[in-house]
């Protein structure tokens, strides 16, 4: 009785819908490992502040690398209806491309920490606003 018990919180816990805020987290991890700038931004929200030229960052930026690795750490996040937040560190390791001399200006590996905050927007949910830096 015990083992079916424990099997079907296992099932439960494995079937339960993922926090919105972490979804899209996993899903712009996805599409920058992609180097898919324009799937990047379309997390961003329509009133995202400067959105038009972080994307334009996004496309210099991720064309500048022929494969990168993206690895999401000490996540913490939470929700409401109608939007949320997240902090949360981000190891990156990159092999940039080796025309122009970007391999001499691109990181091969940094780590950042990041605080977003979320906007339901048209039934998805987007960032609304994004602060980062940089670790030493």
């Amino acid at each position: 009785m015990r083992l079916r018990s424990l099997l079907a919180l296992l099932l439960i816990a494995a079937c339960a819908e993922k926090d919105p805020v972490v979804r899209t987290i996993d899903q712009i991890v996805d599409a920058a490992e992609e180097r898919d700038a324009g799937a990047v931004a379309e997390f961003l929200a329509s009133d995202y502040p400067g959105r038009a030229e972080t994307e334009r960052e996004l496309r210099r930026y991720l064309f500048g690398y022929r494969t990168i690795d993206i690895t999401v750490r000490e996540l913490k996040s939470q929700r409401a209806q109608s939007g949320g937040w997240a902090t949360f560190r981000v190891d990156f390791i990159g092999v940039p491309k080796e025309i122009g001399g970007l391999d001499q200006f691109l990181p091969r590996s940094a780590t950042y920490r990041f605080a977003l905050d979320f906007v339901a927007e048209s039934g998805d949910w987007k960032v609304s606003r994004a602060q980062w830096e940089r670790e030493r």
